[in-house]
């Protein structure tokens, strides 16, 4: 094989590259190059050169960072069958450079990337799709709308609203039966204590989206291809156990008529997803005074 030649390995790489919008090096070589750190590296070189990826570095962010180039669109929508036009994909005429905005994003993929290998490692898991935060929809004045973003009455209050868009919404099949979750990445910059905004104000649309009469989250049926859905979790990734804490205390003490529905909340640490299984019972609800521990997915019997 020619040095330069394309390989399916380096299709599926531009292919995730575009599905997750911006990846690192360890995360393209957790994908797709797991134990060959150099054939990551010189795949990447190729891919580079052709105009394939387009890579870039950030402030405070030691890993390059890639995201599709002009080629590399030309190769995913062969690749996936469907016009250039079809992938909804602008050239950026400059890259991130936001730390904060960056490191969200990457400790969000990296996240759906350990979704997405758990269920392949699974014999009875299937994942059936993931919306991201950023995946929007051409409003008529030209603008962008976020496409997971959502309003609902806050039951205390019917004259307030509450809205809010999580990092991202994903859908899990085991035996048959689909199960909704939402998304949320916390890097502890966000308050925890003020109704009105930080992680008290997501509880709270949460809380009420779940009670909502109307069951708007019903609306990822059609996006999922799937049965409705019984109701939702939240699953909540943090920094630290003490933030945990602090976190699981904070929405205790938040009234809410239906009190049982923190029990539908769910939280853990980025290391405990590092050091277990995902499908373990490393999650905590929202209620401070449930000790159980949760699995996201029935357990094996």
């Amino acid at each position: 094989m020619a040095k330069n030649q394309i390989t399916d390995r380096d299709i599926q790489v531009a292919i995730s590259v575009y599905k997750y919008r911006y990846l690192t090096t360890a995360q393209i070589q957790r994908l797709h190059f797991t134990g060959s750190t150099q054939m990551a590296y010189r795949r990447l070189r190729v891919l580079i050169a052709g105009d394939y990826l387009m890579p870039f570095n950030a402030p405070g962010i030691d890993e390059r960072i890639y995201c599709l180039a002009q080629n590399g669109v030309q190769m995913v929508a062969s690749a996936l069958r469907v016009s250039p036009e079809d992938l909804n994909w602008t050239r950026p005429t400059r890259m991130p450079k936001d730390y904060y905005f960056l490191r969200h994003f990457i400790q969000l993929n990296d996240f759906r990337i350990t979704l997405t290998q758990a269920c392949e490692a699974s014999e009875d898991v299937s994942l059936l799709g993931f919306i991201p935060e950023y995946y929007g929809q051409p409003t008529v004045d030209g603008g962008v709308r976020k496409y997971i973003r959502d309003v609902v009455c806050d039951m205390h209050d019917i004259a307030r609203r509450i809205n809010h868009t999580p990092d991202g919404v994903t859908a899990l099949s085991q035996h048959g039966t689909a199960a909704l979750f939402f998304i949320e990445i916390d890097r502890g910059t966000e308050v925890v204590s003020n109704e009105e905004k930080g992680f008290l104000k997501a509880i709270r649309f949460y809380l009420n989206y779940l009670v909502d009469e109307k069951r708007p989250y019903q609306r990822y049926c059609e996006d999922f291809k799937c049965a409705p859905f019984k109701g939702f979790r939240l699953l909540f990734v943090t920094t630290s156990t003490t933030r945990l804490d602090n976190m699981r205390q904070a929405a205790t003490t938040l009234e809410f008529h239906y009190a049982k529905a923190k029990r539908f909340i769910w939280l853990t640490t980025f290391d405990q997803i590092a050091t277990h299984d995902l499908f373990h019972p490393i999650w905590l609800s929202a209620d401070a005074a449930d000790e159980q521990r949760y699995h996201i997915i029935s357990p094996q019997t």
